[in-house]
Formats: C-alpha cells, sequence, structure tokens
C-alpha cells in the first residue's frame, strides 16, 4: 500500500473513532448528571474532588421500587407489548413471507407503505381514531388495550425490516419450496419451517416492539391511560430525584436489553444498519 493510501486511511480511522468518542459522550454525560441527581445527596455547588464520591445512595430507588402503582403500571406496558408483538407477527410474518417468495418485486413497495405509520404524526392518529371508535365503539377506547394496534402500527416498519431481513438470511424461498414440495401446508411451512429457521429475526422484531412500548408517552397520554411512561412523568413532578433514579434504571435495563438483541442477530449472522436489520 502506498503512503498516501496509508495516510488516508489512518486519517479515517481517526476521524471515525473521534466521531464515535463524540458521540459517546453526547450519551453518557446526559447519563451521569441523571445518576449524579438521583443518586447523589450532595449539591452541586459543594462537588470539587473529595466529595464527588461522597453521598452516594439507592434509597431514593428503593422508595420509588416499593410504590404499588409503579408495579401496575409496568405489567400493563408488558401486557400491551406482548400483545402488539402478538400481533405484529400475525399480521406480518405472513405478508413478508409472500413477498420475499412469490412477489419479490413488491418488496419496495411494502417497505414505503411499513413507514407510513411514521409520517402520521400520533396526535393526528390518535384525535383520528379516537373521533371514529368514540361514535361506533366507546368500549374500545375505555380499555388500555386499545393502545395495542397504536403500537403494533408504530413498531411496523422495525417488525417488517427484521422479518425480512431474517426471511433473506436463511434463503426462505428454497425453504418453502423443499416444505411444500414434501406436502407441507402453508400454515405448516410457517410454524415449523420458517419459524424455528428465523428466531434471531422474529426475537429481534420482538425485542425492538418491546422497548418502544416500554418507552412510548404520546399514545398512552392521549388516550389517558396508566403505562409506564405514563406513571414515571407522573412521579417525578412529586419525587423528581426518587422520579430520575426509576427513569434511569428502566433506561438501563431496555438497554442491555437491546444489547442482547443485538448480540444474538450478530451470532445469528444478521447485521444491523441505519437502514434496518
Amino acid at each position: 500500500m502506498s503512503a498516501p493510501a496509508v495516510r488516508r486511511s489512518r486519517g479515517g480511522a481517526v476521524a471515525r473513532w473521534t466521531f464515535l468518542g463524540l458521540l459517546a459522550l453526547f450519551f453518557v454525560v446526559p447519563q451521569l448528571a441523571m445518576a449524579r441527581f438521583a443518586f447523589q445527596n450532595v449539591p452541586v455547588v459543594m462537588l470539587d474532588s473529595s466529595t464527588v464520591l461522597q453521598g452516594w445512595s439507592a434509597h431514593r430507588l428503593i422508595e420509588a421500587l416499593a410504590e404499588p402503582e409503579l408495579w401496575v403500571s409496568a405489567r400493563t406496558s408488558v401486557v400491551l407489548a406482548a400483545l402488539a408483538i402478538a400481533l405484529n407477527l400475525a399480521l406480518l410474518m405472513p405478508l413478508a413471507v409472500l413477498v420475499e417468495v412469490y412477489r419479490p418485486r413488491l418488496r419496495p413497495l411494502v417497505t414505503a407503505v411499513t413507514l407510513l405509520p411514521w409520517v402520521v404524526p400520533p396526535i393526528a392518529l390518535v384525535v383520528g381514531v379516537a373521533a371514529t371508535f368514540r361514535q361506533v365503539a366507546p368500549w374500545f377506547l375505555a380499555s388500555p388495550l386499545s393502545l395495542v394496534p397504536f403500537y403494533a402500527l408504530w413498531a411496523m416498519p422495525f417488525t417488517y425490516r427484521a422479518l425480512d431481513a431474517g426471511l433473506r438470511a436463511v434463503n426462505a424461498r428454497t425453504l418453502v419450496e423443499a416444505a411444500r414440495s414434501l406436502g407441507a401446508s402453508l400454515p405448516t411451512v410457517l410454524v415449523r419451517v420458517l419459524a424455528p429457521a428465523m428466531s434471531a429475526a422474529i426475537v429481534a422484531s420482538a425485542g425492538l416492539t418491546g422497548a418502544l412500548v416500554l418507552g412510548e408517552f404520546a399514545f398512552a397520554s392521549l388516550l389517558l391511560k396508566n403505562t409506564l411512561p405514563t406513571y414515571l412523568v407522573n412521579y417525578q413532578r412529586g419525587a423528581p430525584q426518587a422520579g430520575m433514579a426509576l427513569a434511569l434504571t428502566v433506561m438501563v435495563f431496555t438497554a442491555v436489553g437491546m444489547a442482547g438483541v443485538v448480540h444474538l442477530l450478530r451470532r445469528r449472522g444478521l447485521g444491523v444498519s441505519t437502514v434496518g436489520v
């Protein structure tokens, strides 16, 4: 390799690591500030090299975890996440198989259609649907389960891209043709052939949908439902430090879960990029 090429390669590496370092600081510094506010009892004006490690305590987090309403709202969010995952998989798995195996030319169109939920603002979507169902089926809006279609719709781009990437990674067309030639029905192919082969993609779509539901505030707030995000906001108004400690804990657990999903994808040979899984 020539000297100019070596210099360009080193310059690119330096620029890349500089960018990653700045990006890490952008995320890490606010988290450190949150942790100090939530877990340290030393005022900012008294912070110096001798007090920066003093006054740390987890009693505010323990206090927040002792609230019964927290676990009620958390259980509601977990149930909504599970139902949204099931609904998305039931709707998008057959569609992704149909496009990959029988109609590959429709992939750009279907990909564009699955992005439409991100085009419509949540407030416009909720107001439009609520105005319709308030007259036709008011019981639908009265139940927390009314959030399931909104969450499934909002997570559709994640779910479809994960499933599409999984189908392409396992060569779904060959698997389907082989199973069909042996007499398997399409439901059997989906459940007993494709689902086990693309388990990593299914886990990825479930993880992304679950993370979205656990952090989504707009739909639940507009429909006046008590979920984990809305509880965190309301609780933090009355107990700022305990609420911040609880929010930081939820954030850490969500990040660890997402890191586990990414690790599983990489072990199965699936990459993660800015345009999809």
